[in-house]
């Protein structure tokens, strides 16, 4: 395989718990595995999984992460002492840190963490990472649940969908915007009416056909509508006044 090939590692699949014990100090971990992807002329597929764990919310004390497949593992352990890791009031969290491989061949990685939703009983993040040395460069994508130190601080779970100026008109390719919403459950769908001319919000089954679980008055210019989802699945729309115009939320 080249050296000059860009790997990008996608761990798909995968959910990472973050367990966190209430005692003399308190100790987040964050694990989980999936696949990763390699991109380039010979693409591959490989195994991965990731842990780490926290003396503190600010301390990292230990960590790895694995890449395997047939022509390649990698073995890399973070660097307690040079990494920097922070959590914020919001529930967000960034950690940022070296991870060396028992070869010494060394990555920076950087991970970022968004609560998207909490309760009392345990809240759901998405956390995004890279982990890049010389030219080898991994991408990671976890959609992240488990206990949480601030589960009483409101998050907002909200999404907008919007209809673009000229989406009446058949040859335009504008539709909604995005086309194809994803969103967790309990997320409330925002749709704003940004056209110069009235359009409404009809939910369908998956053959086209009406049906009733959402349904908006016309939306004049400025005008939203909103429907929280609340079970998981892909929901069909469209617009009653130009139906050529379709939407979907996918829930998970």
């Amino acid at each position: 395989m080249k050296k000059s090939l860009l790997l990008l590692g996608f761990l798909i699949g995968g959910i990472i718990v973050f367990n966190v014990v209430y005692a003399a100090s308190t100790i987040f971990e964050i694990k989980g595995g999936g696949a990763a992807v390699m991109n380039g002329e010979d693409p591959k597929i490989y195994a991965s999984s990731f842990r780490m764990s926290l003396a503190d919310q600010s301390s990292l004390s230990k960590g790895y992460v694995i890449v395997t497949g047939n022509d390649v593992h990698i073995y890399a352990k973070f660097v307690p002492n040079k990494w920097t890791f922070s959590y914020a009031n919001d529930g967000s969290f960034h950690g940022e840190g070296p991870a060396q491989t028992p070869s010494q061949e060394s990555y920076n990685v950087v991970l970022d963490g968004e609560r998207v939703f909490a309760t009392n009983s345990g809240s759901m993040w998405k956390l995004s990472a890279t982990m890049q040395g010389g030219d080898k460069k991994f991408v990671l994508d976890y959609l992240v649940i488990g206990n949480d130190p601030y589960p009483a601080v409101s998050v907002s779970t909200t999404a907008k969908v919007l209809i673009p100026n000229g989406n009446s008109a058949l040859a335009n390719t504008g539709f909604f915007l995005p086309l194809n919403l994803e969103v967790v459950r309990g997320t409330t769908v925002i749709w704003q009416n940004e056209d110069n001319i009235g359009h409404t919000i009809q939910s369908q089954d998956n053959k086209g056909n009406i049906i009733s679980m959402f349904n908006s008055n016309v939306l004049k210019t400025g005008d939203t509508f909103s429907y929280k989802f609340d079970k998981p699945g892909m929901y069909h729309y469209f617009c009653t006044i130009h139906p050529w115009r379709i939407g979907i939320v996918t829930v998970s």
